[in-house]
């Protein structure tokens, strides 16, 4: 008995934040997917059961759904490649510099809607750059600068979620970085590679899980947040979590189950593709953990 309490000591460490996730995450959860199933008639009517999710799913909702996981998807893999290659320079160039990683930690005291507002006041047409843009002779009239809010492509929502994660990605990365070029710079140059060398063949093999997982953090993040879409995007986008928003707060009770689907629709997107990203990293792990061929 004894033998098997040491054996599993470690367990009873993290059993106290394994009860709160049962209780508090997994709970809300089931109470949440009841509600949204039409239960609680006394609170929010009586309904055929499903009745939410027989409405999300129409041709609107579907393209929605898929404008809405697109966007997610293209903010985590532009903060992710960017992430990665700034950790790398502030590891390799700015080691001392403490300045510089000052900078990336700035935006992490800037609330989502607080950057989505501030990229507002720089970037709409009436801005700052293009002010400046006109004041210098470059554009005829404010109207002559490129759309970048309410824009068809969604490009302010990109510009503003890169902002807040690439410094998330940078300083998830950079402490591991960091080691690695200190452990393996040596042996290294000793079998005499260069640094494009270890980076390809040593740093992202090591790297690749860590950077996935914080990839796939930023990707179920931009799939629930409202904020930013809510100020910075085009009403036709239909993106999810603003739908969601506004069933909840502005149509009264007899909407929110529909709200409260529409969240659970995203979470099982959010669940699935760590599933797939799980299955991936096991097979990648049973191949060698080999990134690249050759």
């Amino acid at each position: 008995m004894t033998k098997s309490i040491h054996k599993h000591k470690g367990l009873f460490g993290v059993l106290p934040a394994l009860l709160f996730v049962i209780f508090f995450f997994i709970g809300g959860f089931i109470y949440s997917f009841r509600i949204s199933l039409g239960e609680y008639e006394e609170i929010y009517g009586v309904n055929e059961i499903g009745w939410a999710y027989k409405e999300l799913f129409d041709g609107s909702f579907l393209a929605s759904l898929g404008v809405t996981v697109g966007i997610a998807g293209a903010v985590s893999l532009l903060s992710g490649i960017m992430g990665l290659l700034i950790a790398l320079l502030l590891a390799t160039y700015t080691y001392n510099k403490t300045w510089t990683h000052l900078i990336f930690q700035l935006p992490f005291g800037v609330p989502h809607l607080l950057a989505a507002y501030m990229l507002t006041q720089v970037f709409m047409q009436t801005g700052w750059y293009s002010r400046i843009a006109y004041h210098l002779g470059w554009i005829d009239s404010f109207e002559a600068f490129p759309v970048l809010i309410h824009d068809q492509w969604g490009i302010g929502v990109l510009l503003a979620y890169s902002w807040k994660e690439i410094p998330f990605i940078v300083l998830l990365l950079y402490p591991f970085v960091t080691k690695l070029l200190h452990e393996w710079r040596d042996t290294v140059n000793m079998l005499g590679a260069n640094n494009s060398q270890m980076i390809r063949w040593v740093l992202i093999p090591i790297l690749l899980p860590i950077w996935v997982g914080g990839m796939w953090i930023v990707f179920s993040f931009v799939l629930g947040s409202y904020e930013i879409p809510a100020l910075m995007a085009r009403t036709s986008f239909g993106f999810i979590p603003v739908m969601a928003w506004q069933e909840y707060t502005q149509f009264g009770l007899s909407r929110q189950p529909l709200a409260i689907a529409m969240n659970i629709v995203l979470a099982f997107v959010s669940l699935l593709i760590g599933i797939v990203l799980l299955a991936c990293q096991k097979k990648w792990y049973e191949s060698g953990r080999r990134v690249w061929k050759g």
